[in-house]
């Protein structure tokens, strides 16, 4: 895996003696994935511009692209802090493992980061924008806590999709619970993350002292073996794919979308059924999950370009 993959991943930073205040700075930005800082923000802009078949006011596009990323900063900066322990063994990289950022800073900034989403929230957006987001975070820090290691991976998917949700929310609260289509897309977000999440999966494998991997996290009430995950996975992705063509026969979109959708969405299924041939391939499962997020990328992408070639 070539080091620009890792890096947006943010696995790509080295480990040093001693940090300078550059190093340490880069390293709280890489608390969150790189492809990230991109990813969470477009895809609730791409329900925001749903939401009223056009581009809300730019002041408006860029408050909401910070709060969101301010949330997804939070977030991440706290599993980071929840997960200082076992990353030690998983990947030792990682920022607070190698020292960059010291645990207990992680864990003040994400509290801090958080705090200035929910600011930013209420006094710019609109009340069924902030509790969507306030549950976001409350559910968000309750998996890394709790939910994760007792419930499973999965129980994650359902809380990514208050991502599209809100982003809808922020333009148009007054249609939530009356349009069909944000919750199309929630369902939309929710097939995705589980892809995502299970592909990711035998990447948390540990090895005992015999080189048996172990997993000990389960995916849902069960601890599947790597191929089951990457079998569930590689459905989720199908589904995904599915989910994605069928959206541009209830939104008004284009072919342009559904091109870039398609192609996209194939090379991420094609890299789910390579790794499930070599399911504890670790570079196979990196370019898998990293094809799963520019194939999340490219539909909100692509619904944004449709969205302002053909709607304004």
């Amino acid at each position: 895996m070539n080091k620009v993959t890792l890096f947006c991943l943010g696995l790509g930073l080295t480990s040093k003696k001693k940090y300078s205040v550059v190093d340490r700075l880069l390293g709280f930005l890489t608390l969150v994935p790189p492809i990230f800082w991109f990813l969470t923000p477009i895809n609730a802009a791409s329900a925001g511009v749903l939401s009223i078949g056009g581009y809300p006011p730019w002041d408006k596009c860029i408050l909401g692209l910070l709060t969101v990323a301010l949330a997804g900063w939070g977030i991440n900066t706290l599993n980071h802090y929840v997960d200082r322990e076992r990353d030690k063994a998983i990947w030792p990289g990682r920022v607070i493992p190698t020292g960059r950022v010291k645990a207990s800073s992680a864990l003040a900034s994400a509290v801090l980061l958080l705090i200035c989403a929910l600011l930013f929230s209420w006094f710019f957006f609109n009340p069924v924008n902030f509790l969507t987001l306030l549950l976001a975070i409350v559910l968000g820090s309750l998996y890394s806590a709790y939910l994760r290691d007792k419930v499973g991976y999965l129980s994650l998917p359902p809380i990514v999709g208050l991502i599209y949700l809100g982003g809808w929310a922020a333009f148009s609260p007054e249609t939530l619970f009356s349009s069909l289509l944000p919750w199309y897309l929630y369902l939309l977000g929710v097939a995705w993350q589980a892809a995502h999440i299970m592909t990711y999966y035998p990447l948390h494998i540990t090895y005992d002292i015999n080189g048996k991997p172990v997993m000990n996290t389960p995916a849902l009430f069960f601890t599947p073996s790597p191929q089951v995950a990457i079998g569930i996975g590689t459905g989720f992705v199908g589904l995904t794919l599915l989910l994605s063509v069928l959206l541009s026969f209830l939104a008004p979109l284009s072919p342009l979308y559904l091109v870039l959708v398609l192609a996209a969405g194939i090379y991420a299924l094609s890299s789910g059924l390579g790794l499930l041939k070599d399911t504890l391939n670790r570079e196979k499962g990196l370019k898998a999950f990293a094809s799963l997020s520019i194939f999340r990328l490219t539909i909100s992408v692509a619904i944004l370009l449709d969205i302002f070639v053909y709607c304004r």
